[in-house]
């Protein structure tokens, strides 16, 4: 949950000490012909969206690679090279899920992807079903049942109210948002990607959310309470492999490697669907090219003091999966990573805040007024509901204690997991700027004595 006083706060802190500078008067370190052509490389026609364990992202990930070896960066210890592979196995469907219900004499039958989207069901599950239009339900009362969530629109802390209470399974009607992406929520995985090498923690069994459309809330409306049945058979288990590209700078200073900076960023996208490629240029392949653009900086000039890592994440579309084996099998030890800057959408500007970048979970740190105080032109996270700083790799490391942030123009473009997200929507110019505004800072942070820290009682 956001502290909106420490949010205004910070917004007020930012207004301070940004510099009053239009981005155009960064420094021109920035090789504009290596981002281009960096951009164009990644989310160009040929590697067809960079798709979650596909060839197509195997042909990136060494792209990343050979780029960083070019740019003078050492492959990291304890990699393959720069690549640190991953098997993935992820459960598939035999069939699409489907929901029955029985009423006395009246049945309803739901669809995975014509009527509901079933998120990772188990492979069936039968029990009683009742119909609340009141989250604050007794757990007596919904406990082992399938509850259909008759609210007026999707509430979220009424379906989560509703699971910690014990339901088998809420169904909630699909919100406008979640009709904007229903083709992905409803082809997703039954069940989740187990990753070679990381032990998944144990959470409290949870039941399943359920979106329906509106004509199957409408059915079900209609239903006295009764027995329900889900179905979702399960075939063979799909076999994958992706990969993080881990590069290294060994800094100066004797103890260079006890307050490293970790520059991240992740370069899978969606790859195809229905035949239409989903390039991702601005997600990610723009964070992708901003870091490469700092190891080029980096490494071809004077080493810094602190030693910076660099690491470009595959899969994170899936739920993070090569930052998680990352973790699980870091080069470094995690205590040993003063920071970790993640780069996430930087080609399309956003008009809350032009000129500007954000930083995710920016009240939660002293990270982001320090890095503005000495000149990065960032400012909170004007999207808190959103929940940002969960949505991409730095989570998977700030849950490890390292303060891990990540920086965005905006991150709710239209073309945001759209076909539309390609090379003609993005502003090379912008990102550019972008990159060279946060030069200075960065260089500073690496040659700097600071030590990042939450502030109190905001750790993850």
């Amino acid at each position: 949950m956001k502290h909106p006083v420490l949010l205004a706060g910070a917004l007020a802190a930012a207004a301070l000490v940004a510099a009053p500078l239009p981005l155009e008067a960064a420094k021109p370190v920035v090789c504009a012909q290596c981002v281009k052509a960096n951009m164009e490389r990644l989310a160009g026609d040929e590697l067809r969206g960079r798709g979650c364990g596909t060839e197509d992202e195997h042909v990136a990930a060494r792209f990343v690679a050979d780029t960083l070896k070019r740019y003078g960066v050492a492959p990291a210890a304890g990699t393959d090279g720069y690549l640190q592979p991953v098997q993935l196995s992820t459960p598939t469907a035999a069939s699409p899920p489907t929901l029955q219900f029985t009423s006395g004499a009246q049945q309803v039958a739901l669809l995975q992807g014509r009527d509901m989207a079933a998120m990772q069901p188990p492979p069936s599950l039968q029990a009683p079903f009742i119909r609340l239009s009141d989250a604050h339900a007794s757990p007596e009362a919904v406990k082992g049942k399938i509850v259909i969530y008759d609210s007026p629109i999707y509430d979220a802390p009424g379906v989560q109210e509703l699971l910690r209470a014990g339901a088998a399974a809420v169904i909630a009607p699909a919100s406008d948002v979640i009709l904007t992406h229903w083709d992905d929520l409803s082809t997703r995985p039954p069940g989740r990607t187990q990753i070679a090498g990381v032990e998944r923690r144990a959470g409290r069994p949870t039941g399943v959310t359920i979106f329906a459309k509106a004509d199957a809330m409408a059915a079900l409306r209609k239903l006295e309470p009764g027995e329900a049945r889900l179905d979702a058979p399960q075939g063979p288990p799909r076999e994958r492999t992706t990969y993080a590209v881990i590069g290294v700078l060994h800094g100066t200073a004797p103890d260079a490697d006890r307050h490293a900076v970790l520059l991240s960023a992740h370069y899978d996208h969606l790859g195809v669907r229905n035949g239409v490629i989903f390039h991702g240029a601005n997600d990610d392949a723009s964070g992708t090219a901003a870091v490469l653009e700092f190891a080029r900086i980096l490494g071809l000039g004077g080493k810094p003091r602190r030693t910076a890592y660099f690491a470009l994440f595959g899969c994170e579309e899936e739920g993070g999966l090569a930052a998680q084996a990352f973790l699980a099998h870091p080069p470094m030890a995690t205590s040993d990573l003063a920071a970790n800057l993640e780069f996430e959408m930087i080609g399309v500007d956003d008009p809350k805040h032009p000129g500007f970048l954000m930083l995710t979970g920016w009240e939660r740190s002293n990270l982001g007024p320090t890095l503005a105080a000495h000149g990065a032109r960032i400012v909170p996270d004007p999207y808190p509901e959103q929940n940002f700083f969960t949505r991409s790799d730095n989570y998977q490391l700030a849950l490890q204690g390292v303060v891990a942030q990540t920086i965005s123009a905006w991150p709710i473009p239209p073309t945001y997991h759209d076909p539309s997200d390609d090379l003609a929507h993005v502003d090379l110019n912008l990102m550019d700027q972008v990159i060279g505004s946060m030069v200075a800072p960065v260089t500073w942070l690496l040659n700097s004595d600071f030590v990042p820290a939450w502030n109190p009682g905001l750790k993850p």
